[in-house]
């Protein structure tokens, strides 16, 4: 079972939902923003390996609690997780110890939620993410107020991470709502590379980023919502 273990606390604030008001929020928005390292693009016969970065913030007006968080890469992208050094520990292994898959860190992430976002003073939860290679996944380690780990599927062009459901909602009645991640991406092996170029169109690569939400208690104004940005190539 897949566990995750919040820090002293969580009980308090639960108690604090006690006679809270729902009120109706505004429609929910995300503002994505991606770099890559080098810009100049590879070719499909020479894919060119890159750094990547994204950012995700979420509107906090809209007190969402995200179950899910997919990039859509174009043609110009390659991700993929063939030729790398992947990591099988399970889930309770990384937890306890993500150096048993040490030769499959890719980067580095942080993340930010508040805990009970309806009540008068949600509290602040913080973490270090740690992103490792798996088999046809990222898997993000993640640290902090809560410590879990979630997989993000790779299927083609598109990477779909799954929020687990002790990370929505924490103890019983008491939800998260996502603030903002960050992450750093990179992992190579020979001439095999995680995330890699393989062209270039218009000056520029295309991401879209698309953060499903879960209800808290009552399902959200918009069951999604999406932004598309690009990222620079020459």
């Amino acid at each position: 079972m897949r566990k995750s273990f919040l820090v002293a606390g969580v009980a308090a604030l639960a108690l604090g939902t006690t006679g809270v008001a729902f009120a109706q929020n505004p429609d929910p928005s995300i503002e994505a923003s991606v770099t890559a390292s080098p810009t100049k693009a590879g070719t499909k016969s020479k894919p060119k390996g890159v750094t990547f970065n994204l950012a995700v913030v979420n509107d906090p007006a809209s007190k969402t609690t995200a179950k899910s968080i997919e990039v859509t890469f174009p043609s110009t992208v390659k991700l993929s997780t063939k030729g790398l050094d992947q990591c099988t520990a399970t889930d309770e292994a990384l937890i306890a110890d993500p150096t048993v898959c040490k030769k499959s860190y890719a980067g580095t992430g942080k993340a930010s939620a508040l805990l009970n976002p309806h009540a008068a003073a949600p509290g602040p939860l913080s973490f270090n993410v740690l992103p490792i290679v798996g088999k046809n996944e990222l898997i993000f380690v993640l640290s902090g107020s809560a410590n879990a780990v979630l997989h993000g599927k790779i299927k083609g062009s598109k990477m779909t991470i799954a929020i687990t459901p002790q990370l929505q909602q924490p103890v019983p009645q008491v939800y998260s709502a996502l603030n903002k991640l960050s992450t750093k991406l990179k992992k190579s092996k020979g001439s095999n590379n995680l995330i890699s170029t393989v062209g270039c169109k218009s000056k520029k690569h295309t991401i879209k980023v698309t953060v499903g939400y879960a209800p808290n208690p009552d399902a959200p104004t918009k069951p999604s919502a999406s932004d598309s940005v690009d990222m620079k190539c020459s």
